[in-house]
């Protein structure tokens, strides 16, 4: 008795049967193409609405500002701001502390950095920005740079940018310029903050800050938003420590998603009301912004997921559109780049390196790339006006997220995006039965708990071992709260006294997992045979996907999925400065393996294409 098939059995139950064309039947016959995505969808579509265009409100700019930074302006075309600008440029000038909330695409960089300008050009104020994603950090540079390329260099305010990308020793050499302007990731401050008593540059900084900057604040929940709270106690504790006067600090919140953001402001930058003062910080909601119409689409919950998201994309990409589409992991942003197999389709996932990364994004505005396949690394503040189209493969968790990815795509010109819920799932279920979610109410509210007596204990660690802390001030820099857990630390001998206040020994930086993750190690992707680095990834991922004998799939510059296999995971090499590696060896797969291929139209499929339903995880 011969075996049954069961492959086709799983084809015959998956995928729907294709209408069979007729024998006299040519080309010349064949349905003509859709052109609209509703259209295309057919039945697949469950619900759409479109959000109208809006207006802008514009004002003139102040005449007041410094005679080169407004000649900057105008030279970028800029003669006008939207009202909510010029209500934050106000209030960076009269020394206030704010949150904007305005939409994506609304001019957030154009807000902040003229009244930041203004005040290194005339008192040579310094200002730390803080972001989250590298990729975020790189993209506001170039913005920001463009801005101050056309100011005469006599008065042009000094920018740089230091990420993990930017080797130990390099980090000097950019201090030794005297930048007004710093971009960074909060991590980098955590650890670098240990050697500013030893870097006079670190130290005449933080003596000359007044502007904190932190983009994207809506990302600042659970422990990371607790640590950014206590990184920030921190740095008021450096600012005074090096001759600079905390008080005086400014704060710079910006966020296009979030339920609670007067709150959260206030939480992480520890403001409080006085009788002085009795409004620390200020909220600028109304945005003054023009925007474009955006279609909404949602789909029927899809049983084959991936191959849907690739189905429209494919659709999309033939009517000349160009995009962005999210996978909620970095193996479904392979698994939908492989099955379009096209060089104007790349993917994007943390782990790429800069070099691929900053690649990616001049090839998208030149062009060359016309759909951008990515994970949340590219969710957030990321300015790619090039793009038209957002397509979600299934619920990214959370409103705020979902704002946030749509708004990628549609920022210059109408825009569209399709969520397509994962049938698996009940939660994109959930909301696959109640879209209208989509486009009214708020997003979720932010919440963290920075009072937590591991966080508290960690961070005065850090705080002791980079300046010490006078004993005097330990409620007046990190709350009443600290003063119990600091007064256990010195029991137990974690902490010591000393004359000027108290202080630790070594490097308890290395203790806080300012994210949370399971680990902070990175883990070099290495070719084995040419010893080139192909990606870095953490050591959780790494367990994942890397271990001895894993098959691997990763993009080369070409547009090409390549295929390796993992021969070692070195966690304990020592190696000059490259780390952890795992070693991957290229092969080509054997050809015996089916040739998967896409189509849009099934009645022109010569190769079928079956997924098998995924697992809630």
């Amino acid at each position: 008795m011969n075996t049954p098939n069961y492959s086709l059995l799983l084809q015959s139950l998956w995928i729907p049967p294709t209408t069979p064309i007729p024998e006299n039947s040519s080309s010349n016959h064949h349905s003509p193409e859709p052109t609209e995505i509703t259209e295309f969808l057919g039945e697949e579509l469950l619900w759409q609405q479109t959000i109208p265009a809006t207006e802008p409100n514009l004002k003139t700019i102040l005449k007041d500002l410094p005679k080169q930074l407004i000649k900057a302006l105008q030279s970028l075309g800029i003669t006008q701001l939207y009202s909510h600008q010029i209500k934050a440029l106000q209030a960076i000038r009269t020394g206030k502390s704010f949150i904007l909330t305005s939409p994506t695409a609304s001019g957030k960089t154009l807000i902040t950095y003229p009244g930041i300008i203004e005040g290194c050009i005339n008192q040579e104020h310094r200002a730390l920005a803080f972001y989250g994603l590298r990729a975020l950090a790189l993209d506001q540079f170039h913005k920001i740079s463009q801005l101050l390329s056309t100011i005469p260099p006599k008065y042009r305010p000094v920018l740089a940018m230091i990420t993990g990308d930017v080797k130990s020793d390099e980090r000097e050499q950019i201090l030794a310029s005297e930048p007004h302007i710093l971009g960074v990731t909060p991590e980098l401050i955590h650890f670098q903050l240990k050697q500013v008593w030893k870097s006079p540059n670190w130290a005449n900084f933080y003596q000359q800050l007044r502007y904190i900057l932190i983009d994207e604040a809506h990302t600042l929940s659970g422990s990371y938003g607790a640590n950014m709270a206590w990184l920030i106690r921190r740095i008021k504790l450096a600012v005074d420590h090096y001759g600079g006067d905390s008080q005086k600090l400014q704060f710079i919140f910006l966020s296009a998603t979030c339920g609670n953001p007067k709150q959260l402001a206030l939480k992480i930058s520890g403001l409080k009301p006085t009788k002085l003062n009795p409004k620390p910080l200020i909220w600028i909601r109304k945005s003054g912004a023009a925007s474009p119409p955006r279609q909404v689409i949602v789909t029927q919950p899809s049983y084959n997921l991936t191959a849907d998201t690739a189905r429209i994309i494919q659709f999309l990409l033939n009517q000349n559109k160009s995009g962005i589409a999210f996978c909620n992991s970095r193996r479904s942003v392979r698994e939908v780049t492989e099955l379009l197999k096209s060089n104007q389709v790349t993917a994007f996932y943390s782990g790429i390196t800069a070099e691929r990364r900053a690649e990616v994004v001049n090839q998208l505005q030149s062009g060359i790339i016309k759909w951008i396949i990515a994970t949340e690394a590219l969710e957030a503040g990321i300015d790619l006006p090039e793009l038209e189209c957002c397509v979600l493969r299934g619920w990214p968790g959370s409103k705020m997220a979902y704002q946030q990815r749509s708004g990628r795509a549609g920022r210059s010109q109408p825009g569209l995006t399709v969520l397509l819920p994962n049938a698996f799932n009940p939660i994109d279920c959930y909301v696959a039965e109640h879209p209208e979610m989509l486009v009214s109410g708020e997003a979720e509210e932010v919440f963290f708990n920075d009072e937590y007596p591991i966080f508290a204990a960690k961070h005065l660690m850090c705080a002791a071992a980079e300046t010490g802390i006078p004993t005097n001030k330990i409620k007046h820099y990190f709350g009443a709260a600290a003063f119990d857990v600091a007064k256990l630390l010195l029991a137990q001998g974690h902490l010591h006294k000393g004359r000027n206040g108290l202080w630790a020994k070594g490097y308890p930086h290395k203790d806080v997992n300012f994210r949370g993750g399971l680990s902070q190690t990175t883990i070099k992707l290495v070719d084995a045979i040419s010893g080139e680095e192909l990606e870095e990834i953490s050591e959780d991922i790494a367990y994942r996907e890397v271990h001895p004998q894993a098959i691997y799939k990763r993009q080369n510059a070409k547009g090409q999925m390549l295929t390796y296999q993992c021969i070692s995971l070195d966690l304990n090499s020592k190696r000059g400065h490259r780390g952890r590696v795992a070693g991957l060896y290229r092969y080509n797969p054997a050809p015996s393996e089916p040739d998967l291929r896409l189509t849009t139209h099934p009645a022109q499929a010569s190769h079928k294409l079956l997924i098998v339903p995924e697992c809630i995880c």
